[in-house]
């Protein structure tokens, strides 16, 4: 699912935005590729979400060491899911994984960018904040192979947010976008309301499968 595009302002200003989030800035080893298009924009009428970003790109891959004889994977080559790892005192875990679906070899280096939706497709501020440690490190991804992010929010209301209901529209949808990559893999989102403005903490991406 996704939103129809747009073609003229003040909506540009959401894609570009949007674009900064989800673009994963420094997560991978191919510095010199060419990214892929973004085939994400926000819908017609919909208010520009507040989207920023709390952390300093991350280095890429060490040169020599990145790419094991594989290239970085696209993300046509991966597969998301987010399974719920529970609640503490306020606060929601959850795991997302990436798997490779491709029949070749590809890696992985650094964080995930992404972006809450409504069920309905509509953009949700969003700020992700990178964690660490464990800091970034080159996950090879045999097909079939996984990597997992630990994530990491707040169902208590912020300052600005009321005390009682919903902290901002429930998600529906998460776009994540791997390492180093401009288009987005669309996930069900079944893991509640996401409060202080939409303020998600992440891993980076360690290997093998979410324990869940």
């Amino acid at each position: 699912m996704r939103p129809p595009g747009i073609s003229k302002p003040p909506f540009a200003i959401v894609l570009a935005a949007a674009a900064a989030v989800l673009c994963a800035c420094g997560g991978g080893g191919d510095s010199g590729a060419s990214p892929t298009p973004s085939r994400t924009t926000a819908a017609p009428g919909t208010p520009s979400p507040t989207i920023t970003r709390d952390f300093a790109p991350t280095p890429s891959a060490p040169s020599g060491t990145a790419s094991h004889g594989s290239g970085r994977c696209r993300s046509d080559d991966l597969k998301a899911r987010i399974g719920t790892a529970g609640p503490a005192a306020g606060q929601r875990y959850a795991f997302l994984t990436l798997t490779n679906t491709s029949g070749s070899a590809c890696h992985v280096y650094g964080y995930v960018g992404m972006l809450l939706l409504t069920a309905s497709d509509h953009p949700i501020p969003t700020r992700v904040e990178r964690l660490s440690p464990p800091g970034p490190q080159t996950v090879r991804l045999q097909p079939g192979g996984s990597a997992h992010a630990r994530l990491q929010w707040t169902v208590v209301p912020g300052a600005r947010e009321p005390a009682h209901g919903a902290c901002a529209p429930t998600p529906g949808l998460a776009w994540i976008t791997p390492p180093d990559e401009r288009s987005h893999l669309a996930v069900n989102w079944n893991q509640g309301m996401v409060c202080n403005n939409g303020h998600i903490s992440t891993t980076a991406l360690q290997p093998g499968a979410a324990p869940n």
